[in-house]
Order: structure tokens, then C-alpha cells, then sequence
């Protein structure tokens, strides 16, 4: 049996279809906890690592800067300064440190190691040969 009026409908919040990229997500966290991180890894004070500012992106980072997410270091095992390995493996790419993901900057690292233990003395040459 009707009753005579219409069934109510919320009216739905408008979302966005695609999330912002890494690049563009604001950074939210707090300074203690950068401060823990600066502390616990060993930066050194030369390399004057600066908390971000309130409502910053990665694009933010000041003149001279790079944003490097905590990730990397906690879950990427990326350690400063980084090895020699790893350096020219970003340049011989021709990648930025920001390119490369935390599930990938610990195959670098683990094929290196892998290099060093067999006593492989020219480890991007090695790399060359492995990607070919």
C-alpha cells in the first residue's frame, strides 16, 4: 500500500574518479615522527634534511631538495648515503631515486649483494647483461 510520498534518496558526495598520484598527496605526518626517523637512520646534519612544510606535496620540495617518502627507508631498506651501485644504476637509466618504488629499490640492493658475495667485480656490467 502506498502511502503518497517518495522514498527519500541521500544525495551522494561528490568523489573523484582517480585519487591523486603519489606526487600530488598531501604529506601527513608528524614532525616527532621525522624527527624519529632523521634520528634513527643517522642523517647527518650537513645534509640538512627539513620536515615538510603543512599541506606540502612531493613537487613542494625546496630548491636543491628531493622528497624521499619514509617507505623508502622502512620498507625500501634505502640507506644515506646510498652506494656507489645504486648510483649508477639510476644513472645509467637515467632515473631520479623518486622514480624507482619501494618494492623495487631492494631488488638494486639484493642484486648487488648477490654480486658482491660471488665476488662479481663489474656489478653494472653484470646488471646490463641481466635486463638484456
Amino acid at each position: 500500500m502506498s502511502t503518497g510520498t517518495k522514498p527519500t534518496t541521500k544525495k551522494r558526495k561528490y568523489k573523484p574518479r582517480n585519487p591523486p598520484g603519489p606526487d600530488r598527496a598531501e604529506i601527513n605526518w608528524k614532525e616527532e615522527e621525522f624527527q624519529n626517523l632523521v634520528r634513527d637512520l643517522g642523517f647527518r646534519s650537513e645534509w640538512g634534511a627539513q620536515f615538510p612544510t603543512f599541506n606540502s606535496t612531493a613537487l613542494d620540495a625546496p630548491p636543491g631538495y628531493m622528497m624521499l617518502y619514509a617507505d623508502f627507508f622502512r620498507e625500501g631498506n634505502f640507506h644515506l648515503p646510498m652506494t656507489k651501485f645504486t648510483g649508477e644504476v639510476l644513472t645509467n637509466y637515467e632515473l631520479h631515486i623518486s622514480q624507482i618504488n619501494t618494492l623495487g629499490l631492494p631488488r638494486i640492493t639484493h642484486f648487488e649483494f648477490i654480486c658482491r658475495a660471488n665476488r662479481i667485480e663489474q656489478l653494472l656490467r653484470s646488471l646490463m647483461c641481466s635486463t638484456s
